[in-house]
């Protein structure tokens, strides 16, 4: 490793190399960072316009943004697991439905 980096200081053209590679390392970190702010700045403002066309109350500060967020999550989270139960409900009764009429098939009643 101390070879290959007294190679790199000792060669222009290598420091040179390595000196791109550094710089477009850099550019690509910052442009990811840039994408990001942009995406997370993009999700606010349609969470906004969500609360704003529903008629809730737009958070003025980062409390009630957390806290907002979190309240609606909760939401989700209820819907989603009344969902799944409804979901599994219905699948237990297709699936004793099935087997019933599979025991009635072989058993000739």
């Amino acid at each position: 490793m101390e070879n290959m980096i007294d190679t790199i200081f000792s060669n222009p053209i290598y420091l040179a190399i390595a000196g791109i590679l550094a710089i477009l390392l850099v550019f690509a970190i910052i442009k990811k960072v840039i994408k990001l702010v942009f995406t997370i700045g993009f999700l606010l403002v349609i969470y906004v316009v969500y609360l704003n066309y529903t008629g809730q109350k737009v958070p003025k500060t980062v409390d009630e943004f957390k806290e907002s967020v979190s309240e609606e999550f909760e939401k989700v989270k209820d819907v989603a697991s009344e969902s799944l139960e409804d979901a599994k409900e219905s699948t237990k009764k297709i699936v004793e439905e099935k087997v019933e009429k599979k025991v009635n098939e072989v058993f000739g009643d």
